[in-house]
């Protein structure tokens, strides 16, 4: 099989798509006009920026 490039915008894509199907299947959705309380958005800027 011939090997493709692939933009990282699709990558982000198949992957939000990914973590959004898992987690219906497992019944740990949030609400559409759900919003993250100013802590929780600190804690998950905080998580994302280590590597």
């Amino acid at each position: 099989m011939k090997r493709k490039a692939i933009d990282q915008a699709a990558i982000k894509r198949a992957a939000l798509r990914s973590t959004s199907e898992s987690a219906s299947l497992e019944r740990r959705t949030m609400p559409t006009n759900y919003v993250r309380s100013a802590k929780i958005g600190r804690f998950v800027v905080a998580r994302s920026t280590h590597k």
